[in-house]
């Protein structure tokens, strides 16, 4: 299965020609692009996965034809999927950023998948620590360690993307901009 992954920044290539010369299976968003981005979505038959992250408004997905992942599950080809919205609370009362807290209880719900699709990266991988706004979540750390996903997949922290990580068994891969992988 190939995955197009879109996060963060708008590519260099407009998304029917990113489409067009990577043939994907799914689309994944992991966040924080504008909705007229994703718009051209619409237009193809395959499916397209997402997860809000700290810059949405919360409304968009549906609108640009995207499942929304936060705390659900599915399965395409075969593969299950799952996602968690947002980041780290670093504005009191924002949207769609958790306290450690908060976010733990609710990672605590997510259900078992292969692929777990977020905005933010787990606490101690491709985080920012110095940088509120940029940390990892306890809460996505603890469920990777537990649900053993095979992969989990990331936007969020600033560019250029780093280097997949491995946390116990599932490879961790931060995504700037797009990204294609072979699964």
């Amino acid at each position: 299965m190939r995955l197009l992954i879109l996060a963060d920044e708008e590519s260099w290539l407009p998304l029917p020609a990113l489409i067009a010369s990577h043939a994907p299976d799914v689309v994944v968003t992991l966040g924080d692009l504008a909705p007229d981005v994703l718009d051209p979505l619409g237009r193809f038959a395959l499916p397209v996965l997402g997860v809000y992250g700290n810059h949405d408004d919360g409304r968009y997905l549906e609108a640009s034809n995207t499942s929304n992942m936060h705390l659900a599950q599915t399965t395409v080809g075969g593969t299950t999927f799952t996602g968690f919205e947002g980041c780290v609370q670093y504005t009191r009362g924002a949207k769609l950023q958790y306290t450690q807290r908060q976010a733990s209880r609710l990672a605590r719900r997510l259900p078992s998948a292969e692929i777990l699709i977020s905005h933010a990266p787990p606490r101690g991988i491709h985080e920012e620590p110095d940088d509120r706004a940029h940390e990892g979540f306890d809460g996505l750390r603890e469920y990777i360690l537990r649900a053993k996903p095979r992969l989990h997949l990331h936007g969020h922290t600033p560019a250029p993307a780093r280097r997949a990580q491995q946390l116990g068994e599932t490879t961790v891969v931060h995504v700037v901009g797009h990204h294609v992988l072979e699964i």
